[in-house]
């Protein structure tokens, strides 16, 4: 037993000896590689999380804040797109108002143009007007008239277009005028003057009917005044 174990140790000695003795000064460096393990889902509970990073908010931005997420089994609700040229709610129109309100700031501010019905006198007030109500005509119309006047005190007839004041029918006011007739688009007023004999009650001259037509862009006298009735009110 013990000459085997000293034939073993000659042996390695001599094994050593003729390593040392090819390799010169040589030497062999072996390398060790080291395996990083793998973490399992049970490990990563045991590592360390970062910090969230603090959220700051640039001031006079809208902060978005998420919505919360739906309880299981409950359905997401869908976006719907908006559409390429949205279109707005349309307004509902009053079908059942007066197509011509006396009292509205149109008709206050046409009879305020008037000025006053003789220089020293009074203004105009509203008189006799379109009664349609709902569907209205193209061309409404309104008396402007003497406050407190008779029969032989001046009036004027004033139309209106989709809400817009047109104007007078004439350039001049006149005694004994009175609308007598009207359709969508026209309107017939009545004209009458005193003879010479006639007392400012009853004027025998006329009646002259001259209608007023709105064309799509202005109203038009379609005949002209009588020159009778021109030459009884004398120069202007």
């Amino acid at each position: 037993m013990t000459n085997r174990r000293i034939s073993t140790s000659i042996a390695l000695v001599a094994s050593a000896a003729l390593l040392t003795a090819c390799g010169g000064s040589d030497t062999t460096t072996l390398t060790t590689t080291t395996t990083t393990p793998i973490t399992t889902p049970a490990d990563a509970d045991d590592l360390q999380k970062p910090e969230p990073a603090e959220r700051t908010t640039t001031p006079g931005a809208a902060e978005f804040v998420p919505a919360p997420a739906p309880a299981e089994g409950t359905a997401r609700p869908q976006a719907t797109p908006a559409p390429d040229n949205p279109v707005a709610s349309p307004v509902p129109e009053d079908s059942t108002g007066p197509c011509l309100d006396p009292a509205s700031s149109v008709v206050s501010d046409a009879l305020a143009s008037l000025g006053n019905t003789t220089p020293n006198g009074d203004p105009w007030v509203a008189g006799a007007s379109t009664d349609a109500a709902g569907e209205c005509p193209q061309l409404l119309w309104m008396m402007a008239e003497t406050p407190g006047g008779t029969v032989s005190s001046p009036s004027q007839v004033l139309f209106f277009h989709d809400g817009t004041y047109l104007g007078t029918a004439t350039s001049d006011f006149y005694a004994y005028t009175r609308v007598v007739g009207a359709n969508d688009s026209t309107v017939s007023v009545q004209y009458r003057w005193l003879a010479p004999q006639d007392a400012n009650c009853c004027p025998s001259g006329g009646p002259a009917v001259i209608d007023f037509t709105w064309d799509g862009t202005q109203v038009v006298m379609e005949q002209p005044l009588p020159q009778e009735m021109l030459d009884s009110y004398g120069s202007r």
